[in-house]
């Protein structure tokens, strides 16, 4: 029998840009009554949530064939700003991701090429974005326009989308690697 994965399609980060992330992450979670935030090693842009499958090869071919038609030569990401999704058990806070062509295009072919192999994609607007934490209670003494102006600025490099599988070591929620595909340099 197959195995069983959590995959899903993302643009990954340098060590360095991953460490800047997480400090930032810390200095909010000094500031917050309560919590879930990202572990460094997690940091990475989701461009496609594929779920729960244990057809990976057919999920490789889609994500293969999704860079080739998107045409996209290797480009950079920027960051900017601090965002929020509001829950009821607390906030989503995230780091901006400033729009980009290269990226819209990378998200409607994948996303195409999997609708195709009937993987079930979330049909919704695409909102780039960096996760710092979950379920954020923030401290009345400070504002998300206080935290905002600490966000950090970084310009990534891409020139290569991974496959990645969701799943516990030990426990502990981690993010593997198990395919990449690089964009075209035409």
């Amino acid at each position: 029998m197959d195995k069983f994965y959590r995959l899903f399609a993302a643009i990954d980060f340098s060590e360095n840009q991953k460490e800047s992330l997480y400090e930032y992450g810390r200095f909010i979670k000094k500031n917050s009554a309560k919590g879930n935030f990202t572990r460094k090693e997690n940091f990475h842009l989701t461009l496609a949530f594929i779920g729960e499958t244990r057809k990976r090869e057919l999920v490789e071919e889609a994500l293969e064939e999704g860079v080739r038609l998107s045409r996209v030569e290797p480009f950079v990401v920027e960051t900017e700003g601090l965002g929020r999704f509001k829950t009821g058990t607390g906030d989503i806070l995230w780091v901006g991701i400033k729009e980009s062509q290269e990226l819209i295009n990378l998200y409607e072919k994948i996303t195409w090429c999997l609708k195709k192999r009937e993987f079930p994609v979330e049909e919704q607007k695409f909102k780039a974005h960096l996760t710092l934490g979950r379920g954020i209670r923030l401290n009345k003494d400070i504002s998300i326009e206080e935290l905002a102006q600490k966000a950090p600025k970084l310009i990534v490099p891409v020139d290569t989308i991974h496959l990645m599988n969701s799943h516990r070591v030990e426990g502990i929620l981690t993010y593997t690697s198990l395919f990449e595909t690089s964009l075209n340099k035409l």
